[in-house]
């Protein structure tokens, strides 16, 4: 009943098959993370829903993937922050949770609640909320409700409004080879967004080793 690929309609990505797919997962998961805000993943959600029907791609195996993605992604948030708290992952990861950054979330969250959850998938505070929900203790099932909500919200609109721009034949052909060219930006993005995380690691490390 969801294929996932369309057989009849292929492309140069089809030939990649379910990595395809499994590439989606793994980028919406590390972008929706708190170091991923580096990641264009606004971008990448509506270029994947552009190339859907040319490259053969099935757009609810799409939409059902980047979801669960999207989802990952806020509750890596949520546990790291309840699980170990601001102090102890601002050690960690002082670029992105400096208190500029964490004073910006809080006043969003402050002024728009758990709304925030959505609008943060549109508009990411460097994915700040869903980590500050989880520093705050906020009630687990309320939490994974608006969580969900706002996952299948950002991902169903963006591949959605990209699906149906895609099927102007000649905006998609545009489209494909735009998108060969966002890979690689996305490739440097998540290098980038990598080795940020791994040199505040690095520094937190030295800092703590005995002299």
């Amino acid at each position: 009943m969801l294929p996932l690929t369309s057989l009849s309609t292929p492309g140069p990505l089809l030939q990649y098959g379910i990595w395809v797919y499994l590439l989606v997962f793994i980028v919406i998961t590390l972008a929706s993370t708190i170091v991923g805000g580096l990641i264009p993943d606004n971008t990448f959600l509506f270029l994947t829903g552009a190339v859907a029907i040319g490259n053969g791609l099935s757009i609810l195996w799409l939409f059902v993937i980047a979801v669960g993605g999207g989802f990952a992604g806020y509750e890596i948030n949520y546990w790291s922050g309840r699980i170990f708290g601001l102090a102890i992952c601002r050690g960690i990861c002082p670029t992105v949770l400096n208190n500029s950054n964490v004073q910006k979330a809080l006043n969003v969250m402050d002024r728009f609640g758990l709304a925030t959850m959505v609008f943060s998938r549109f508009m990411p505070v460097l994915n700040l909320p869903s980590f500050i929900a989880g520093v705050n203790v906020m009630e687990y099932r309320r939490y994974f409700g608006f969580n969900l909500i706002s996952s299948i919200l950002w991902c169903g609109s963006l591949l959605m409004l990209g699906y149906y721009i895609g099927s102007i034949s000649f905006v998609s052909d545009f489209l494909n080879n735009l998108m060969d060219l966002f890979l690689v930006i996305l490739v440097v993005a998540i290098i980038i967004a990598i080795v940020m995380f791994a040199r505040d690691y690095v520094k937190r490390k030295g800092s703590c080793s005995p002299e």
